[in-house]
């Protein structure tokens, strides 16, 4: 099974998010560790800059967080059926949007074939080859793990429904090295 990072892309002709004005700092932690979230009827609204470019289907944040439209929210709704996400709703200007939520964090870090320094109790704190366990992944997932929860990865599967779908504003890494910016 092949695994992939994945990160935003705005490119040239891409609209992104300002998001110095965002969220909590403990409502990030909370969402990162893949807590079940809610905006208590309090819709935020995030300022798009380069509003003039194109107004792609994710727009992701520098802290893996990723708002989709309702595009990209069917194919997910529709191909997850092994995780559990919840959609928070966003506006981006006057758009409407849904903040990514992955509720939980998969146990799956392969700590015998992966390459990592480690802090004193033993975790990892510098991951520059990371393996799964493959039999903890389900076959068609977007997921986040305890080891390293900012980022973000996706099956070989989601990916291609997601290329298939033609989504735009994301891109995808087999790069393991997460020390890397990638």
């Amino acid at each position: 099974m092949n695994i992939y990072r994945i990160t935003q892309y705005t490119g040239e002709k891409f609209s992104y998010m300002d998001f110095e004005t965002g969220l909590d700092s403990d409502f990030v932690n909370e969402l990162t560790n893949g807590k079940l979230m809610s905006f208590d009827n309090n819709t935020p609204t995030f300022k798009l800059k380069n509003k003039t470019k194109e107004l792609p289907d994710v727009i992701g944040t520098s802290l893996s967080h990723f708002f989709i439209n309702d595009k990209v929210k069917a194919i997910l709704k529709k191909e997850i059926t092994e995780q559990e996400i919840n959609f928070l709703p966003v506006k981006l200007d006057i758009h409407t949007f849904w903040l990514v939520n992955i509720v939980g964090l998969l146990d799956c870090f392969d700590y015998k074939n992966s390459e990592y320094t480690t802090f004193k109790n033993g975790l990892p704190r510098k991951i520059f080859d990371i393996k799964f366990i493959e039999n903890n992944i389900p076959e068609i997932a977007i997921f986040r793990i305890k080891e390293s929860p900012i980022k973000l990865f996706i099956t070989e599967k989601l990916k291609n429904i997601l290329e298939e779908a033609g989504v735009t504003g994301v891109k995808y890494s087999d790069n393991m090295d997460l020390t890397m910016g990638i």
